[in-house]
């Protein structure tokens, strides 16, 4: 069992630049992303769990995802952090 929270994110983002949802080396993902800016954030590695993938190119309005963490960053405060740290066509 994990001992810290399980955040919901909702998110919206352009995909024109990415190669999808999913992590993949060498690619700039929308997974990836948010995970740079969620370990920026919290100061330590951090993974975003999304419900659903996209293609290369696919845009969403929406996209549910999940963060797990054991910071106590309050929660209101989260979306606000994370977005300072994500390019401008990703969104939580």
């Amino acid at each position: 069992m994990f001992p810290g929270r399980k955040i919901k994110l909702t998110i919206a983002y352009d995909g024109t630049e990415y190669h999808g949802w999913q992590i993949q080396p060498g690619f700039r993902t929308v997974q990836s992303v948010l995970c740079e800016a969620a370990t920026a954030l919290l100061r330590s590695p951090t993974r975003v769990v999304g419900a659903s993938r996209t293609d290369a190119g696919v845009h969403a309005n929406g996209q549910v995802g999940l963060i797990k963490t054991t910071h106590p960053i309050p929660v209101e405060h989260l979306a606000l952090g994370l977005n300072e740290f994500l390019p401008r066509d990703v969104a939580v």
